[in-house]
């Protein structure tokens, strides 16, 4: 049955976009394992190099030592430093790090130790003049000095040497030298401790000692001279000082005496007489006034009490106390008494009663005379009073006035007073202070101290050739690996079915192993021919079977073979995939429809009178142009010559009719076609074509090209049956891994009879 080609189209899916897959561990292992040599060269060539240095350079020696910042102050004297000792705070710390590192220090031990005549720190020394500084030594200086200086310089591997004038030379050498012993100088703080680490690296241990330990000791030693020279000169000062504080205390105290004795303000216990007087009549007077006004209120009190009738008079102190009025009291006691009996006894007219009545008249008489003289008294004591209290008001008026003027005069003497004050406190403040400063010369102790002192290493710092192997070892192990990744990643070809599905989701139908041993003139059709049962025949059987089986209902009958660009095995794939074919007793044809570049009667080794074109323009018959090749057993349409519009004719409805015609002719039809990039041609054929098959050259085409290659077929909207990777090297295919079955093919060798 007849089957058109609009019946065999199928849309394209949404092949031609690349996913974006990580790598996976397996992944990751087989790049190591095809670049292996690549890691393994480049570990071998930086580990030999490293080794080689590491016995080249010269040993040096690293001396430390141990100086503490100590918070705690001996006080032997509890008075207060001059100079106020060093904090323990973080930013103290850093501060004497920076003071041990100070090129003057340097300069100063360097002095100390002769270390400017030292060649190993004054480079001059041991070169001529112009020449490079090396920073290597041994047979590694040789090789080194037949680079460019430039090159040397740049890298670190030498001084630039001085160019100065005469003049100028001999500082730059000095503060190169400076430099040299800063860069072996090591100042850091051990941890969050107080201690800070001095380690120092020479050629020779002892003199790594040696230097390290009189920083160490310099450093201390600057402290204490720094406090006695501070102390030193703060108890001269305080001495002038003195003297002059001395003088102007006795003459503030001078002022005070002649100001006292000028104005006659004479005190006692710190108050003038003159107030103590006025004090003590202020205190009588309060006293006179109050025993005045008591009398004054017991004259008014007797006299009130007379004038209402004298019955309470006797409720007067004064009256209760008087012992005339006691006396006559009782005598009017025992005169009521006996009253009482006789008037009982003889009643009220009885001449006795009338003489006792007598006599109580009289003794009442008697009282109330007491009673005036009592009441006289106290007016005379009133007045008494009265007359002292204006004495004493007198007295302290008078004095007022003179206190008021010694007033004025002690705020002049107070002013006096307190400046004498100060003078005197200044003064004793300076004494006191001065006699603790003499006292510090004697006990001045540094804010640091040496807890450790360095001794002589016994052993390099420097990394020997193990060390220096070991890491290079590793860093070229890691240098050599990103190398590898590096490479992977910038080689852009493909090599795998799981690239061609991550990239662009097509299936891999096939993977084409290159002939290494072809014969002198053998093409690989003809290799195939010969060997039925090689791994080159096997990848075309495995092509053709997946052809068949890419739509099982409607296998394809009519395929296109065409790749991205040239060369890509384009043609030789369409040839072999033809010969398999027509071995397996179908009825074949191969239809070359490269119109600009056509092949495939080279590869046959023929030359045709007519072809494609010749049918096309009518010039010739169907039959006239179809050649049957013997050798393969295929029937081939050629092409004879060009034209100058090929998407045109075969785009016609012409080639449509042939195409229809020759489905109708041939059992399986392959169309060889001219590469997808740079042409149309291809995009016109694949909608005439069932299938179509995509040629990649194994790890040479690029992963951009094979995308942008198929984009043309997705805008032709043709049906891709997959792609076959071509001219495959099948012992380094199996290097990569992939587990397809181009890796069997080199492994397999048994199964093919190649």
């Amino acid at each position: 049955m007849t089957t058109s080609p609009a019946q065999t189209y199928q849309p394209a899916p949404e092949y031609y976009l690349p996913q974006d897959a990580g790598i996976d561990i397996k992944d990751l292992l087989a790049i190591l394992r095809r670049r292996r040599w690549v890691i393994l060269s480049t570990i071998l060539v930086l580990t030999t190099l490293a080794v080689l240095i590491g016995f080249q350079l010269t040993p040096k020696y690293t001396a430390k030592a141990l100086v503490m910042i100590d918070p705690r102050q001996t006080k032997v004297v509890n008075v207060e430093q001059v100079l106020q000792g060093l904090g323990t705070d973080a930013s103290t710390v850093e501060t004497q790090i920076k003071v041990l590192k100070s090129r003057d220090l340097a300069d100063r031990i360097m002095q100390k130790l002769d270390l400017y005549q030292d060649p190993e720190f004054n480079r001059a020394l041991d070169r001529k003049a112009g020449d490079l500084a090396l920073n290597v030594d041994g047979p590694f200086a040789t090789v080194l000095g037949l680079l460019p200086k430039e090159w040397l310089i740049a890298t670190g591997l030498a001084d630039e040497p001085l160019d100065a004038t005469a003049e100028a030379k001999p500082a730059l050498e000095r503060e190169a030298a400076i430099d040299k012993f800063d860069d072996n100088l090591k100042v850091t703080q051990e941890g969050r401790s107080y201690v800070i680490g001095l380690s120092f690296t020479s050629k020779d241990p002892e003199k790594a000692a040696k230097i390290v330990n009189t920083v160490a000791q310099t450093y201390v030693q600057d402290q204490i001279d720094t406090k006695r020279a501070a102390t030193s000169k703060a108890s001269g000062f305080l001495g002038e000082r003195l003297q002059s504080l001395r003088d102007e205390v006795q003459k503030a105290e001078a002022a005070v005496q002649e100001f006292r004795k000028k104005n006659q303000l004479v005190s006692a216990d710190g108050v003038s007489l003159k107030e103590k007087d006025l004090s003590d009549l202020s205190k009588a007077l309060i006293s006179a006034r109050a025993e005045l006004a008591e009398k004054q209120a017991k004259l008014k009190l007797v006299r009130d009490l007379r004038a209402r009738g004298g019955e309470e008079l006797d409720t007067v102190g004064d009256v209760i106390d008087s012992q005339v009025i006691i006396n006559l009291r009782q005598q009017e006691a025992a005169l009521t008494k006996e009253e009482s009996e006789l008037k009982t006894l003889y009643g009220e007219k009885h001449p006795r009663m009338q003489t006792l009545l007598t006599e109580k008249q009289n003794l009442q008489s008697k009282i109330a005379r007491e009673v005036d003289r009592i009441a006289k008294s106290l007016e005379n004591e009133v007045k008494v009073l009265a007359s002292g209290v204006a004495t004493i008001e007198g007295e302290i008026n008078d004095l007022k006035k003179q206190t008021t003027a010694d007033n004025e005069a002690s705020v002049r003497l107070r002013e006096l007073e307190r400046q004498a004050q100060a003078s005197r406190q200044l003064y004793e403040s300076f004494l006191e202070r001065f006699k603790e400063t003499k006292e510090q010369q004697d006990i001045v102790e540094a804010d640091s101290k040496v807890i450790s002192v360095a001794t002589p290493p016994d052993k390099p710092s420097t990394p020997g050739p193990v060390l220096f192997g070991a890491v290079g070892f590793t860093a070229s192990a890691m240098l050599g690996t990103l190398l590898a990744l590096l490479l992977e990643r910038l080689d852009n070809g493909l090599r795998g079915a799981k690239q061609v599905e991550q990239l662009i989701g097509l299936p891999t139908l096939g993977l084409v192993p290159r002939l290494e041993r072809l014969k002198r003139n053998q093409k690989p059709h003809n290799y195939l021919i010969a060997k039925p049962l090689s791994a080159y025949a096997e990848s075309l059987r495995a092509i053709y079977t997946s052809l068949q089986l890419s739509d099982v209902d409607h296998p394809p009958k009519m395929v296109l073979v065409t790749s991205s660009l040239p060369q890509e095995g384009k043609s030789t794939l369409s040839l072999s995939l033809a010969c398999f074919a027509a071995n397996s007793g179908q009825k074949v044809l191969l239809m070359d429809v490269d119109l600009r570049h056509p092949s495939v009667h080279r590869d046959l080794g023929t030359q045709p009178t007519a072809g494609l074109i010749e049918y096309m323009a009518g010039e010739k018959t169907l039959d006239e142009v179809l050649v049957r090749d013997e050798a393969s057993g295929i029937w081939y349409l050629p092409i004879k010559r060009q034209t100058a519009n090929p998407t045109d004719l075969l785009g016609s409805q012409k080639m449509k009719q042939l195409l229809a015609e020759l489905r109708e002719r041939f059992d399986f039809i392959v169309l060889d076609s001219a590469p997808l990039l740079g042409v149309t041609d291809s995009k016109v054929v694949a909608r005439l074509v069932d299938k179509v098959l995509f040629a990649v050259q194994w790890e040479k085409t690029s992963k951009d090209t094979v995308v942008n290659a198929l984009a043309h077929m997705r805008e032709a909207k043709a049906s891709v049956a997959g792609v076959v990777l071509t001219q495959v090297d099948v012992r380094k295919h199996a290097h990569y891994g992939y587990g397809d079955v181009g890796q069997y093919y080199g492994k397999y060798q048994k199964y093919y009879v190649n």
